[in-house]
């Protein structure tokens, strides 16, 4: 499964992170059975796409019964990441600037 999320360079993190859980929102919603799917918002952008031929050698098949669940899951899953890494860098950068009042 591979999933992209990207934001506009001028927006703040908190921001950037509830633009990609719209787009996430969207993707549920419109491509809930899809394997592959491009979303675009005003400021940011949200891929995934699921490659079954990608699976490891010897690892059997399974049902295909909720795999859209599981699929969702990892896009929500990378969403959240991304969100909390660039909080987690705008924090890191304002806690380097010291103000000399």
């Amino acid at each position: 499964m591979e999933v992209m999320a990207q934001c506009e360079g001028g927006l703040g993190g908190c921001e950037c992170g509830e633009c990609v859980s719209s787009a996430v929102e969207i993707a549920e919603e419109e491509c809930g059975g899809s394997v592959s799917g491009e979303i675009y918002l005003a400021e940011c952008f949200l891929s995934f796409a699921y490659h079954p031929e990608e699976s490891h050698p010897g690892e059997e098949r399974k049902d295909q019964k909720g795999s859209n669940g599981k699929a969702l899951a990892i896009v929500v899953g990378g969403a959240a990441a991304l969100c909390f890494g660039v909080i987690l860098l705008l924090f890191l950068k304002s806690w380097g600037k010291k103000d000399d009042y």
